[in-house]
């Protein structure tokens, strides 16, 4: 069913609630902007007359954390519509909760009802704009179910782009963030087959007259390690973080071939060395599945092993759970027990190593972003290479100041004026 289409008639408080990653999140900006257009007005939920639930279903938690937050508002008597990839993969799932006349908008009915005079209007809070540059992916991975929910890739039109980032810009962005299931395939797709790769579009973007940067999201070892020169040559500017985000999900050649991941363990190893060759100060975020179907011990001693030689600054854990109609889903599953003992073990070596490296910046002045209000009071800054540092003063959204690293944690640093 198409946005429009929608049984959102007349102007409605609206409520958009948003589970899972970045590309779910600028799905919800431009949902806002398309409902305000419409002449919705956008309320919190208690004032909502109809909650729009922008859906996650990457894990198995996550889908039950979803389906709770669901029924929790069908209990209170909401109007609720269902968005995102459960729409789109588990659409019966919805259905069975919520009946067969809910309404649900799928990732590619948010684009699909997004006009071509809108195609720059996101909206945002505070200084930070979340603009998706891609949608789907070009792998098959055996586990994922994003890949039914978003499809092949498609990449968005690079004049476009720059257009949402000047409008962003322009109306107070300091950070933002370019997003994709996989941002290193940008332009390798039949619908961008004239449009630049990312690396070029980097340079499209940081062309954009003002004072912002941006924050490249996650980037598929085997897409990245084949434009990695270029991609670096585009990094070379204060308007880009030096972040990377690059999911090797396995330290195993064994797994990652039965999870259809097109690498190895040594192409991400050295990826990780080139990226530090060239940017010594800079953030390497992986992401890990522990407890594969397939994995053995002597595979999770691989992962752990590929944990300690690259050290990688930040890091995501996530513990395997079968996916409905994917391949891995079919093969035995590996009891809980197991999975959630290799869990802890990974991430107690991870937090040692990431507090081991954030120590070493204590003392040390770093010039900071200042993007958010901090949770418990102050406000939450990013230096160049995106380390989050918590500042306990009060400090204008979008300025910058020099800060002096006072403690570390495993997960972020502790700063003052």
């Amino acid at each position: 069913m198409n946005l429009f289409a929608a049984a959102i008639l007349g102007p409605a408080n609206v409520h958009i609630e948003t589970f899972g990653c970045t590309a779910n999140v600028g799905d919800t900006l431009r949902m806002r902007a398309i409902m305000k257009t419409a002449g919705h007005k956008i309320v919190e939920a208690r004032e909502a007359d109809i909650v729009i639930v922008n859906t996650c279903t990457v894990t198995k938690r996550t889908e039950l954390n979803v389906l709770k937050r669901i029924k929790e508002l069908k209990v209170q008597g909401k109007e609720v519509v269902v968005a995102g990839c459960m729409a789109a993969a588990q659409p019966e799932l919805v259905k069975s909760i919520l009946g067969e006349d809910v309404t649900m908008i799928t990732p590619r009915d948010i684009y699909n009802g997004y006009s071509e005079e809108q195609e720059h209007e996101l909206d945002f809070d505070g200084v930070i704009a979340v603009i998706p540059i891609a949608m789907g992916c070009v792998g098959r991975c055996t586990y994922c179910i994003v890949k039914q929910a978003r499809g092949d890739l498609r990449s968005y039109a690079p004049d476009k782009l720059c257009k949402a980032v000047k409008s962003a810009v322009d109306r107070g962005a300091k950070e933002i963030r370019i997003t994709a299931q996989d941002c290193s395939a940008y332009g390798w797709d039949g619908f961008g087959i004239n449009y630049p790769k990312l690396p070029e579009l980097l340079e499209l973007l940081t062309a954009v007259e003002g004072d912002f940067r941006i924050r490249v999201g996650m980037m598929n070892p085997f897409t990245v390690i084949r434009i990695l020169d270029e991609l670096l040559d585009a990094f070379e500017t204060e308007k880009i973080f030096n972040f990377f985000h690059v999911p090797v999900q396995s330290g195993s050649d064994k797994v990652l071939g039965d999870m259809r991941r097109n690498y190895k363990a040594a192409d991400f190893d050295e990826i990780v060395k080139t990226i530090r060759k060239r940017f010594k100060y800079s953030t390497i975020c992986t992401d890990f599945i522990v407890g594969f179907p397939s994995e053995t011990e002597e595979d999770f001693d691989s992962s752990l092993n590929l944990l300690k030689t690259v050290k990688p600054e930040k890091v995501n854990i996530t513990r395997f759970s079968p996916r409905p109609a994917t391949e891995a889903s079919k093969q035995k599953d590996l009891v809980e027990r197991e999975k959630k003992i290799r869990s802890r073990i990974f991430s107690d070596v991870y937090h040692r190593l990431a507090f081991a490296k954030n120590n070493e910046l204590v003392g040390k002045e770093l010039p900071v972003l200042v993007t958010e209000m901090g949770k418990k009071g102050g406000v939450i800054g990013r230096d160049i290479s995106y380390r989050t540092i918590v500042i306990k003063s009060d400090l204008p959204l979008g300025g910058t100041c020099e800060v002096r690293v006072k403690e570390a944690k495993s997960t972020y640093l502790v700063g003052e004026v």
